[in-house]
């Protein structure tokens, strides 16, 4: 007769633990999908970039690859030295652009609605430090708007059209040269249609193994060819008119 409430307990025991061991199961696989994916993984694969978390969907970070440690959160205040802040909105995108040693990397994001920038981080060890950005720079700023404004007084058009101005890094050529991507757009009406009209610049960043960085070359793209761009502009001039999407957020 002892033997009967003891098999019964035994087997009370036993499923018990498999319903905790069922439950903790679940309760980590929950969390493990709440936890944001990476968007991408630098390219010696110890870095992630991703999402924030729960509740902090406004947030990318910077965190050590496979782990919560976060080391670099690229949050709002920070897009574009405070203008999205200005603004009072998240980008409508964001992406990396990792240097090939993963001690650099290139955030294109757009801010606001008719504005995309970009903001370069460089490891210095321990930490991620926020360079220059290229708007502190008039070797980048200042070529777009003569361009733009020669175009216009060719088509005799009226200067006040609004206008979506982008900075873009598209690749890095090695570990201390990142090709920019610049483009100046207005969308007007000429007759009966609306057409855009644009201009667009590659330029070549130069790093020291500060961070500081220097225009080594500016190259305005032709309306029409590829006539002196290098090889690797040409590259990447044919993967835009292509349509290429990769740099936009996925």
């Amino acid at each position: 007769m002892s033997l009967i409430p003891s098999v019964t307990f035994t087997r009370l025991r036993a499923g018990y633990g498999a319903a905790v061991f069922l439950l903790f199961a679940t309760s980590a696989f929950a969390q493990e999908q709440a936890k944001p994916l990476a968007r991408s993984v630098s390219p010696d694969g110890k870095w992630e970039f991703r999402g924030g978390a729960a509740g902090e969907q406004d947030d990318f970070v910077i965190a050590k690859a496979g782990s919560d440690e976060i080391s670099l959160v690229l949050s709002e205040e920070e897009y574009a030295d405070g203008l999205a802040e200005a603004l009072g909105r998240a980008p409508s995108y964001a992406n990396i652009v990792w240097g090939p040693d993963s001690k650099r990397f290139a955030f294109n994001l757009q801010p606001g609605k008719a504005y995309q920038t970009v903001q370069f981080y460089q490891f210095d060890g321990n930490t991620w430090r926020k360079l220059d950005s290229l708007e502190s720079n008039a070797a980048t700023t200042a070529p777009l708007d003569p361009a733009m404004a020669r175009q216009e007084k060719k088509l005799k058009l009226r200067a006040d059209w609004p206008f979506l101005t982008s900075w873009q890094v598209r690749k890095w050529i090695d570990s201390s040269t990142a090709l920019l991507y610049a483009r100046k757009v207005k969308t007007v009406e000429i007759g009966d249609e609306t057409e855009a009209v644009s201009v667009s610049f590659f330029f070549t960043l130069k790093f020291d193994p500060a961070g500081n960085w220097r225009v080594t070359r500016t190259f305005e793209v032709p309306e029409k060819g590829v006539g002196g761009l290098n090889a690797e502009e040409r590259k990447e001039i044919n993967r835009i008119e292509n349509g290429d999407r990769e740099l936009r957020g996925k």
